[in-house]
């Protein structure tokens, strides 16, 4: 309990240092969302093996998990998150309130830009598919879910990983985004649209919805516990 209110209290002041965050957040994930309407768009017009639009969703939807603070930006030239380690362990602060704060503000941040992206994307294009409140949220919860599943791995290297080798991480999952993505494609199917028809016919009951969440909520915690004992070990001098 003590680790959560300390984990709170760090996600607090990591707000207060920089307000602007949430604007820049905010105005990423609306043009996020439209550039994703306009490519569903895009999608049905063409009968062409096209799997740019599912790769767009994979790589661009763990995203929401982060919002735009100059220390999201700096972390290759500043090694940011490792001297943010650092500086939390000389004060002492445990590594579980950190790892709890980094959770914390992961599921923030999901909620709040949640709200521009799928905002944005209902305007540009979902508004003309007759989603009901529950089937459009079920159709969130399931990108969140995978979304939550991949901020596990980038928990990972945020918080092991120099910036350089975090930026290496991060770009090996565009080619396994894009293998993925024209597999999918090659089938006959866009991804994407099986999320939108399974949350439109079976709402809140959405069997990819409840797999998407459970998997992601399950992988975020698994790679957090094996953050949490290979930091310990971690030399941040």
């Amino acid at each position: 309990m003590d680790a959560w209110k300390q984990a709170w209290w760090l996600t607090r002041n990591e707000y207060r240092k920089d307000k602007l965050q949430w604007l820049w957040s905010a105005i990423f994930m609306i043009y996020t969302g439209s550039m994703s309407g306009v490519l569903l768009i895009g999608q049905q017009q063409s009968n062409f093996i096209n799997p740019v639009v599912d790769a767009f969703f994979l790589i661009m939807l763990p995203f929401q998990g982060f919002l735009f603070s100059r220390r999201s930006f700096r972390y290759i030239q500043e090694d940011s998150y490792t001297q943010m380690l650092a500086y939390y362990r000389r004060l002492p602060i445990s590594n579980e309130s950190v790892m709890w704060a980094r959770l914390q503000q992961s599921l923030i941040a999901f909620a709040y830009n949640g709200l521009f992206f799928y905002g944005a994307l209902y305007a540009v294009r979902l508004h003309t598919a007759g989603f009901t409140w529950d089937q459009y949220l079920a159709f969130a919860l399931s990108c969140t879910g995978y979304g939550l599943l991949i901020t596990g791995l980038y928990i990972y290297g945020e918080f092991l990983f120099s910036g350089k080798k975090y930026l290496l991480l991060s770009f090996m999952f565009l080619p396994i985004a894009v293998v993925i993505s024209v597999l999918i494609r090659l089938s006959g199917n866009y991804g994407f649209w099986y999320v939108i028809q399974y949350s439109k016919l079976w709402g809140l009951v959405s069997p990819i919805m409840w797999i998407a969440v459970i998997s992601g909520l399950a992988t975020l915690w698994v790679f957090s516990r094996l953050t949490l004992k290979k930091l310990a070990l971690r030399d941040l001098s």
